[in-house]
């Protein structure tokens, strides 16, 4: 019974005839806990990456109505009018299919939660990186002086060379086509490595500069030093 209502309703149905409002992307507050910005992926299941609360529409209906197991299937079997048969039996050969069927998709979701965490990482990461730049652009920003004579800090060029590419990939991420994300997920790895390698040659090349501007002021004193020793 809980299968067939399954095939039927998707999570993502069962939510939004309950009133979730959904986006682009399949993006949405998430109504298991005091969610201000989307942070809920919802498909034929869903998964929140900021409380963690994931599974199918029964665990669904169970967590928002506060129902055990069997009153979901039932609320679900009411609401959407599904012909199912509630009572009848099933075959050995249901039972074998079945286990067969349960034992896939256990298969999936093992593969599927294991693709959320990663992607979640993905996320934070590009998350961190974006404040990083944020507060480069603010931190480091040139005067007027500094602009005339052509003194500008490597991290706010850093900053506002790659802040907004940072950005895009977060927006994909948050609410992208299921597409466009994978798309950016298969890449994570190049992509992080690419702009915290650009984060660090930024912070070298800016210690480099200042360096050099300190060792600038200290070369007359020494010269004057040895004149003295002289």
């Amino acid at each position: 019974m809980f299968q067939e209502i399954k095939d039927a309703v998707s999570t993502k149905e069962a939510a939004s005839f309950y009133g979730l409002k959904i986006g682009r992307g399949g993006m949405a507050c998430c109504p298991f806990h005091n969610d201000k910005h989307p942070s809920m992926k919802v498909d034929k299941r869903f998964h929140c990456f900021g409380c963690g609360a994931d599974g199918d529409v029964i665990n669904f209906v169970q967590q928002m109505f506060n129902l055990d197991a069997k009153q979901a299937a039932f609320k679900l079997i009411d609401d959407f009018r599904l012909n199912i048969d509630t009572k009848r039996k099933e075959s050995r050969h249901e039972k074998n299919q079945r286990i067969r069927l349960q034992k896939e998709r256990e298969r999936k979701e093992r593969i599927r939660v294991a693709y959320a965490e990663e992607l979640q990482q993905f996320r934070l990461k590009m998350a961190e990186i974006y404040r990083t730049l944020h507060d480069w652009e603010l931190d480091y920003e040139p005067t007027k002086e500094q602009w005339d004579i052509g003194n500008i800090d490597e991290r706010y060029i850093c900053a506002i060379n790659n802040k907004d590419p940072v950005d895009c990939i977060l927006e994909i991420l948050d609410f992208g086509e299921d597409s466009e994300i994978y798309e950016e997920y298969k890449h994570r790895e190049e992509t992080i490595t690419s702009y915290e390698r650009k984060i660090t040659t930024a912070e070298r090349r800016a210690g480099e500069r200042s360096g050099e501007r300190a060792s600038s002021d200290r070369g007359p004193e020494r010269v004057v030093g040895k004149e003295r020793q002289r």
